[in-house]
């Protein structure tokens, strides 16, 4: 039960709304081109509200009679190409080419732009710039840089001739050694990209960029200046999903000599008006409030189990929404308004209700009103439960309380530390009566016995009178479903030999491999140590369709430590199945031999991947077992 962390048409924010607003200034711009930023801080929600936006034009569409295409482009997937403005140019060109059912006159049109583009990506080649600003370089000598870069870096005579036949042919037939201005070619792309639009009957085209805060500043500043020469074509719209700060970070970095007419560096200026010339209608996502999180939180976790179909979970969500929608009198929602409103299906969902509610307050405080926090925290949760299952101690855990123990993990760090040399010989924190006295009287304004304590009262008294309650709770166990970095219960802190060791096992695997004998040498308690470790860090990174980095590393530390053959296991199994790549498939061979009672597990994963993993992995599985 892992919450996905992928964009969604599914409003849980009230986001639509701004969604629709976007929809609607599309439309009433008409033949106008126009640009819309959407800002908000990372996991704010922004590339949900690109969805949603998508979803809307397609109903508009629908209700209008009008033709709307969107195209998405993502920066950051594109940032390993060598020039960021023709991979945006590319990509609308290709992505119009599939999407549309072009008329009679495209695939003339289509050969001229993609000539245009050719063009350009030659130009960038020779390290000339056919792009941001004019230079006036003829063709001609471009392409003759070209042939120069090829003689030195083709090795046959064959290849070089090839190289040069093909770009003597491309002069040729491009003509364009009649104009020597690459201004013509941004002047003939703007002109063969309108023709494709008419011929498409295409009333706006839609383009919706996402991650442009994620990439290198360069790649970001010169995808905006792509957008920049589409911004003068009619009917195209740019929808730029983006941290303002981020952008304007990219902008001072990528122009860091600006400076103001007095001789005054004037990177922020600078950085804002590039941002107001280029996108015209900004949008900013607000923050959710505490009781606005509270709901957030409630709707994810009762969103876990029941599906987005369930008739009764739309109306909780309806409920949610219409009370965040009133913000300044927004009431919570209670344990009796969920069972109400979810009515038979209250039971399938009532321990999510439970831990929503118990841990709504302190994560919603604790967020800043961020959703992907939000998120990270709850599957961070699910995720410790799960593998403490497998593992063999889940019976020994509450889930509620193990989300209550990393509430104080996560924003009371020291107290947290500090705890378990606190415990009693059965783990549990006999101190807790004597607390709940001073913090009632503190709560009802009574003097109350200053002492010196090792914990202060004002920063965890909410935590600990939250339900549930910890007092005659053994805590021991909790702590090793939590544990990283320290041992708390020997005393020991986390050695520096140690943080090397999982420092290796980040690294290269042939690094790793020569390096066995130090995984050998550990311990079996430092060898979990270091596994619980790797594992932390990567399922924080959460990217599964690759095989994340770390994983050759566990593979040899459990090859050397076979002890750890059942931690492997749960690991792998609390990866979720429809996000998992074709490299979860195999490779596993050496920590978890074939004939080891730990492979039955393993093969109970591969049919869960069976039922639930991508196409692609499903194909793969029947290939690999010859189905």
């Amino acid at each position: 039960m892992i919450l996905s962390d992928n964009e969604t048409k599914v409003d849980l924010l009230n986001n639509e709304a701004i969604a629709k607003t976007i929809v609607s200034l599309v439309r009433e711009s008409k033949d106008q081109p126009i640009s819309i930023g959407i800002h908000g801080d990372w996991g704010a929600g922004k590339s949900s509200i690109l969805e949603m936006v998508e979803d809307e034009m397609k109903k508009s569409a629908s209700d209008s009679g009008e033709k709307y295409s969107c195209i998405r482009f993502n920066g950051w997937r594109h940032q390993g190409f060598e020039d960021s403005k023709v991979a945006l140019m590319s990509s609308i060109v290709s992505e119009l080419e599939k999407k549309e059912k072009l008329g009679s006159k495209a695939g003339e049109i289509l050969k001229k732009l993609w000539k245009n583009i050719n063009w350009m990506s030659i130009a960038k080649t020779t390290g000339k710039a056919a792009l941001g600003i004019a230079t006036g370089t003829a063709p001609i000598t471009l392409l003759s840089s070209a042939m120069d870069v090829l003689k030195a870096t083709v090795t046959t005579k064959e290849g070089i001739n090839g190289a040069i036949d093909s770009i003597g042919a491309y002069l040729k037939e491009s003509k364009i050694t009649e104009d020597t201005s690459s201004n013509k070619e941004f002047a003939e792309f703007e002109e063969n990209f309108a023709k494709l639009l008419e011929d498409a009957n295409i009333d706006k085209l839609v383009v919706l960029i996402d991650d442009l805060d994620r990439c290198l500043p360069d790649v970001a500043i010169n995808t905006l200046e792509a957008v920049r020469l589409f911004v003068f074509t009619e009917k195209t719209a740019f929808v730029i999903a983006a941290d303002e700060s981020m952008i304007r970070y990219a902008v001072k970095k990528h122009f860091p000599d600006a400076i103001s007419e007095n001789k005054i560096n004037a990177g922020d200026t600078f950085a804002n008006r590039y941002l107001e010339k280029l996108i015209q209608i900004p949008f900013r996502i607000p923050a959710l409030g505490e009781v606005e999180a509270g709901i957030y939180i409630m709707l994810l976790m009762v969103g876990s189990v029941l599906s987005d179909e369930n008739t009764n979970y739309q109306k909780l969500r309806e409920e949610g929404l219409s009370r965040i929608r009133k913000p300044w009198n927004v009431k919570s929602l209670t344990v009796d308004d969920v069972k109400g409103i979810l009515g038979t299906d209250y039971e399938k969902s009532s321990n999510e209700v439970l831990i929503a509610t118990q841990i709504c307050h302190l994560l919603a405080q604790n967020t800043d009103g961020n959703p992907r926090k939000i998120k990270r925290f709850i599957n961070m949760l699910l995720l410790r439960y799960e593998i403490a299952q497998n593992r063999g101690f889940g019976d020994e855990l509450e889930l509620a309380i193990l989300a209550k123990m990393m509430l104080a993990e996560h924003y009371e760090t020291d107290f947290y530390k500090s705890l378990p040399e606190h415990l009693d010989s059965e783990g549990k924190w006999s101190e807790i009566p004597e607390i709940l006295v001073d913090i009632k009287a503190m709560i009802e304004e009574q003097e109350i016995i200053e002492k010196e304590r090792w914990y202060d009262i004002n920063k965890i008294w909410k935590w600990l009178c939250s339900e549930p309650e910890i007092a005659d709770k053994d805590l021991r166990p909790y702590y090793y479903a939590c544990k990283e970095k320290i041992d708390y219960f020997s005393g020991t802190s986390y050695k520096n030999d140690l943080a090397e060791i999982v420092d290796l096992l980040f690294r290269d695997e042939m690094v790793i491999a020569g390096r066995t004998d130090e995984l050998k040498n550990l311990t079996n308690q430092e060898a979990e140590q270091v596994f619980e470790v790797v594992v932390q860090k990567i399922m924080e990174r959460g990217q599964f369709d690759a095989k994340p980095k770390g994983m050759d590393g566990l593979i040899l530390l459990v090859q050397n430590k076979i002890e750890l053959r059942k931690n492997l296991v749960g690991f792998i199994d609390a990866i979720p199945a429809d996000k998992a790549g074709v490299w979860i498939i195999h490779g596993w061979d050496k920590a978890i031999p074939r004939d080891c009672d730990e492979r039955k597990e393993l093969n109970q994963y591969y049919d869960k991947l069976k039922d639930s993993g991508t196409l692609i992995v499903r194909n793969a599985l029947k290939n690999m077992r010859g189905e």
